[in-house]
């Protein structure tokens, strides 16, 4: 077997870069290309940039002239995470080979590694998506969920080019299992399930790419009691993030983070034509609420903006009307349809048909070796993948040890949610 000596602080963290990046499922796809945007060696935990939004324009008819303002609208992107795991290896066992040091340590720290970066990744981003498709507790057994999910997108102009479909795995074992023709093309049959991509041939229900991830987000809905929520003011402005409700039940009303609910007569419109899809505009609960007495003020994404009226729409509208007052909400998961309806809590996974571009996640090397005197130490960057990641080993005389430890600096960012649809499934 080779000797140890080649199992250097460079060849550990190249190693464990290599394993990490195969392992990502979420991670490597989703848009990466600004982690060239931080400063090489010395970004470190709150760095960050504001990333500015797509322009956004109404077209106006005639020849009379009609000025559209710049809006621009900004997010902030910032590292957020410090990842690492320590390794303490007597000096005895230093003495492995380098394939017994690759399966012994290598390589089940690189995929926790990657875990961990999905983990972080799915369960911050998803609870911003509003977009939502199935039943809460109930796995999808039909296709026509996903084909739903693709239509919400197309519905809104989302370019449906690369969509990427991120699925727990009882969804995707469900799909497959109850869709067998459909997922099992004779030239894709070797590629199912194969490091957790799964095919249903050329662009299948329209979605380029299927992965099965433990990692997606598992919530459990809200509940209540007998309830009919109303929306309990009269007063409302574009862009607001918070409403006032009544009609809960008696201090008994829980609404949680991850809530998607609707409000009558409140349509998503299309960005490029500016008219109603038809499809009540759903939103998400962003901190979680209980009702006091039968009010609650719930505060939600996206911020809802009607389009107006006059030669010129409004350039950032997502819905046709604003709320009125007494409007009926509909909280997804409830029994309500129309009128009063009962809310039981249910744990769901939630999966995810995306494009790309509606998350980012970025990664930063925070120093060469200069930073960790009297250690040995290496780090990677990829501009072309955006991985980053350093390595560090150092002798213990006072246990004759050899410690080491390998750590990743990166962050997430939610840049445009609406370009996102959740794929409500079961418990598992």
């Amino acid at each position: 077997m080779a000797a140890n000596n080649f199992v250097t602080p460079t060849w550990v963290v190249k190693e464990t870069s290599r394993i990490a990046q195969n392992s990502l499922k979420f991670g490597a796809n989703v848009t990466r290309k600004y982690s060239s945007d931080f400063k090489a060696g010395g970004a470190k935990i709150g760095s960050g940039f504001s990333l500015r939004l797509p322009q956004r324009y109404a077209t106006t008819k005639g020849a009379a002239f009609q000025a559209q303002g710049i809006q621009d609208i900004t997010v902030r992107f910032n590292i957020t995470d410090q990842a690492n795991i320590g390794i303490a290896i007597a000096v005895f066992d230093e003495q492995f080979s380098v394939e017994e040091k690759r399966t012994r340590y290598i390589r089940p720290a690189s995929i926790q590694l990657a875990n961990t970066i999905d983990f972080d990744g799915l369960s911050r981003v998803t609870p911003l998506v509003a977009h939502s498709v199935g039943t809460p507790g109930t796995t999808p057994t039909s296709y026509q969920t996903y084909l739903d999910a693709v239509t919400k997108l197309r519905n809104i102009g989302v370019p449906d080019d690369d969509l990427v479909a991120m699925l727990s795995p009882n969804m995707s074992a469900t799909l497959v299992g109850s869709n067998a023709t459909v997922f099992n093309p004779t030239a894709s049959v070797s590629k199912n399930f194969r490091k957790g991509q799964f095919s249903s041939g050329e662009n299948g229900l329209g979605i380029d790419s299927w992965y099965f991830d433990q990692n997606v987000w598992n919530r459990t809905t809200g509940t209540s009691t007998t309830f009919t929520p109303l929306v309990n003011q009269t007063t409302f402005a574009n862009g607001m993030t918070t409403i006032v409700t009544d009609g809960n039940a008696s201090s008994a009303t829980t609404y949680n983070v991850g809530d998607v609910f609707t409000i009558a007569n409140v349509f998503e419109i299309n960005p490029q034509n500016y008219t109603s899809t038809g499809q009540l505009m759903q939103f998400t609960i962003t901190a979680q609420t209980t009702s006091s007495g039968v009010d609650a003020t719930l505060t939600f994404q996206p911020p809802i903006i009607e389009v107006g009226t006059g030669p010129i729409p409004n350039a950032l509208a997502n819905v046709d009307a604003l709320p009125a007052n007494n409007a009926p909400i509909i909280p997804l998961g409830s029994t309500i349809t129309t009128g009063s309806g009962t809310w039981t809590a249910t744990a769901t996974r939630q999966g995810l048909v995306y494009n790309p571009e509606a998350f980012v996640m970025g990664m930063v090397d925070p120093g060469g070796p200069d930073m960790f005197p009297g250690a040995e130490a290496s780090s990677v960057s990829d501009s072309e993948t955006g991985w980053a990641a350093t390595y560090v080993r150092q002798f213990s005389a006072q246990t004759y040890v050899g410690i080491s430890r390998l750590d990743l600096f990166y962050g997430w960012l939610a840049y445009r949610p609406d370009w996102a649809v959740r794929v409500q499934g079961g418990a598992s």
